[in-house]
């Protein structure tokens, strides 16, 4: 099974001559069919990472309201390009073969990045 991931990183130090992101979160697109797609952000996070969380359930909620019965192949990308480098940043996209499902592939790139499920 193709899945495409990417990574949601949030903006550390908004007032940092350079800035530095840190990985908070992924959103893992599958084949379908339907909205084949979730977001992983710890269960307990608080501030900007619930924040972030919140966010990303709402988009889900969107997709659902508006009764849409597919995601865009582009979905993930076109995210990836809204997103104010001033509030935090998305990673390119990885295609992987590697996991068996979403829920796998979300777990799995949560624990390499050592961010708690």
């Amino acid at each position: 099974m193709k899945l495409r991931y990417m990574i949601d990183s949030i903006l550390v130090d908004p007032k940092a001559a350079v800035p530095e992101y840190r990985p908070v979160g992924v959103w893992v697109q599958g084949p379908g069919p339907g909205l084949d797609i979730e977001m992983f952000y710890p269960n307990n996070s608080r501030g900007d990472i619930q924040d972030r969380r919140e966010q990303a359930h709402w988009i889900i909620n969107r997709l659902v309201e508006s009764d849409a019965l597919t995601i865009p192949d582009d979905f993930l990308e076109y995210h990836r390009q809204s997103r104010s480098p001033y509030d935090g940043v998305f990673s390119e996209q990885v295609e992987t073969g590697e996991y068996p499902s979403v829920n796998a592939c979300g777990l799995a790139v949560l624990q390499f990045l050592k961010i708690p499920a």
